[in-house]
Formats: structure tokens, C-alpha cells, sequence
């Protein structure tokens, strides 16, 4: 059940990314997800379960119901009818008109709250978040589902999904900046990938007990710091350049022709996803994929170091020195100059001798 529930969910997300244009999709237990555009449900209408927009609007008209929670990433929520869950809105305003009754709690994050007299919100009002740990706070979860992936609450699929499109900003970002360099790792990662996880393993093994050997002294901790910062590095920019292949198989499948930093924003945010999800749905074991996976692209970062050459070193040829003697052409000997034969001695001469 939990493996049909894994592959639905990425199923739907990988259909919506690749249409250009808004996309409507009928997720676990009648639940909608939407990517751009705008979402109406209108008056007299009832939603039987979770919303969830990302880069869109949402207008809920009165009389309108919605029997789950309500999620909307990079969009305005203008609500009139009734949510029987949560209201949640990050990086967009939220409007909440005389006639909106919200059961659950109301969240306004990197937006404004207009809540106008008369609207109902029976539980609590958050503007502000003054440590992560807030988002784990809310647990009254309408959808079972959720539960089982090991989410606490609306914040907690919102923190979630957040995260994924943090990576595939950062992989648009890196591609764009740095695109030889993320490509020269990517290849190395198609090319050499039991060799580049062999090496991240191998490093994986060997940079703990020395890290924690140098952070013992007090003059080598700051060589400490900067090698856990450069690992970071290191272990980022091979997820990106992993990502960065995975987009670009995708794209190739579905026959278009995408820029570079949008493939590695596609194929980073399916990544990270898959590995999120499968950290979060497999008990005791789900580390193994998302370490195995990091060790790859940390391996490919180290052959490549850090996309500067590739992997193999391409040998160039040099050409050894030509001296002046070799360089002249070659000429051709002169051709034989063909004797003539003497003429033959005259017979009238020879008689009068």
C-alpha cells in the first residue's frame, strides 16, 4: 500500500511539470493539486479533500466547502466559503472574507493577512515564524496518507514540498552560473558511477573520525570548519549535477527542448522528492537510497573537482618541435634526360674512303 501510494504521488507531480499550462490532478483521497493558473471553487461546491497549489490563485466562493486543508506555495487565497481543515499561505496574501469560517488554523507566511470583521477561524492565527520548529506543531491531519509518510501536520507537508522547490531553485541558480562545470560532473556521474560511489563512500568512511580528530585541537579547528563547509559544498553540487542528468533524460523522453538550468530545476526537484519521500516512507532503512545517491554525486565532485576538469583528463597532444630541414618540402630528383641515340654513320662516306 505504502509502495502504490509513493509511485501515485510521483506520478501526478512528474505528469503536472511537464505540461506547460495549468494542471489539474486527482490525488489520494480526492484530493486536487494544482500547478499555476487559478483555482475557483464555486458557490455551493464541496471539495471532499485536501488543496494543494503551488505557483497559483485560490478563490474559494461563498457557500463553497472544503472538507480538508487548504496549501497554497508562491499564490493569494481570497476565501469566502467554509474549510474544514487548515488554511496555509506562504510567499502570497490572504484574504478572508465576512462570510469564511476556517475549523483549523490559519497560517500567513511571507504575506499579508486581511481577515475582515466577521470572519470565523476557530483555531489559531499565525503571521510569523520565529523558529523551524513551529512547523511541526500543528498534528491534526485530515488525511491518513500524510500520517503514514511520517508528516506532522499541514506546516510539515508545507516545510516538505517547500524544501524540494528550494533545491530546484538552487539547482537553476548553480546550472546557470556554472554550466561546464555542473555539466563535466554530470557526465562524470553517467560515465563513472560505481567509481564515483566507491570514492564517496571511501570519503564517507574516512572524513568523520579525521574531522573529529582535527576539531579535538583548538588551532586546527578552523581547518575543521572550512572542510565540513567544503564537504557541504561538494555534497550539494553533486546532487545538483545528478539532477541536472536526471532532467535531461527526462526532457529527452518527452522530446523538447529545454535550457539547461530549467532541466536541472526539473530533474532536481524529482530528485529530491524521491529521495525525501523514501526517507520519510521506509522505516529504519529509508536513509540507504538518499546516502548512496549523496556518495555518488560526492564522488563525481571529487573526480571532477568540482566540475574544474573532466573525468577521464582529456590528454592533449603536443606537437614535438619541426627544424628547418624537415620542414622544407621535399623535391622531387630530376627526371633522366633521355640521350638520343647517335646518328648512323653515312655509307656513301665510308665507300669513298
Amino acid at each position: 500500500m505504502k509502495k502504490q501510494l509513493l509511485v501515485s504521488m510521483l506520478l501526478v507531480l512528474l505528469l503536472a511539470l511537464l505540461l506547460p499550462t495549468t494542471a489539474f490532478a486527482r490525488g489520494l483521497f480526492e484530493d486536487k493539486v494544482v500547478f499555476g493558473g487559478t483555482y475557483v471553487l464555486e458557490s455551493g461546491d464541496t471539495l471532499d479533500g485536501n488543496l494543494l497549489v503551488f505557483g497559483g490563485n485560490v478563490t474559494l466562493e461563498n457557500d463553497s466547502v472544503v472538507t480538508g486543508d487548504v496549501v497554497v506555495f508562491g499564490g493569494n487565497v481570497s476565501a469566502s466559503g467554509t474549510v474544514e481543515g487548515n488554511v496555509v499561505a506562504v510567499g502570497g496574501n490572504l484574504n478572508l472574507a465576512e462570510s469564511a469560517v476556517v475549523q483549523g488554523d490559519v497560517a500567513s507566511i511571507g504575506g499579508n493577512l486581511d481577515q475582515v470583521t466577521g470572519a470565523l477561524v476557530e483555531g489559531k492565527v499565525i503571521t510569523e515564524i520565529e523558529n523551524p520548529i513551529i512547523l511541526s506543531t500543528v498534528r491534526d491531519i485530515r488525511l491518513p496518507a500524510y500520517r503514514m509518510m511520517g508528516f506532522q501536520g499541514v506546516l510539515g507537508v508545507a516545510w516538505f514540498f517547500l524544501k524540494v522547490f528550494l533545491w530546484a531553485i538552487l539547482a537553476a541558480v548553480v546550472v546557470l552560473f556554472l554550466p561546464k562545470h555542473t555539466e563535466r560532473t554530470a557526465q562524470a556521474v553517467a560515465d563513472q558511477p560505481i567509481l564515483s560511489g566507491g570514492i564517496g563512500l571511501l570519503s564517507a568512511v574516512i572524513l568523520p573520525p579525521v574531522l573529529i580528530i582535527l576539531s579535538i585541537t583548538i588551532c586546527l579547528l578552523p581547518l575543521t570548519l572550512v572542510a565540513l563547509v567544503l564537504v557541504a559544498i561538494i555534497w550539494a553540487f553533486g546532487l545538483i549535477a545528478i539532477g541536472l542528468e536526471l532532467g535531461k533524460r527526462l526532457v529527452a523522453l518527452a522530446r523538447q527542448d529545454w535550457a539547461p538550468a530549467v532541466s536541472a530545476a526539473l530533474g532536481t526537484f524529482i530528485l529530491m522528492l524521491i529521495l525525501n519521500t523514501v526517507g520519510s516512507l521506509v522505516p529504519c532503512v529509508g536513509w540507504v537510497l538518499p546516502v548512496l545517491v549523496g556518495c555518488i554525486g560526492f564522488g563525481a565532485g571529487i573526480l571532477t573537482r568540482l566540475g574544474s576538469q573532466p573525468y577521464p583528463p582529456q590528454i592533449e597532444m603536443v606537437a614535438a618541435p619541426v627544424s628547418a630541414v624537415q620542414a622544407a618540402p621535399m623535391q622531387e630528383p630530376p627526371s633522366p634526360v633521355e640521350q638520343t641515340p647517335p646518328p648512323p654513320p653515312d655509307s656513301s662516306s665510308e665507300q669513298q674512303g
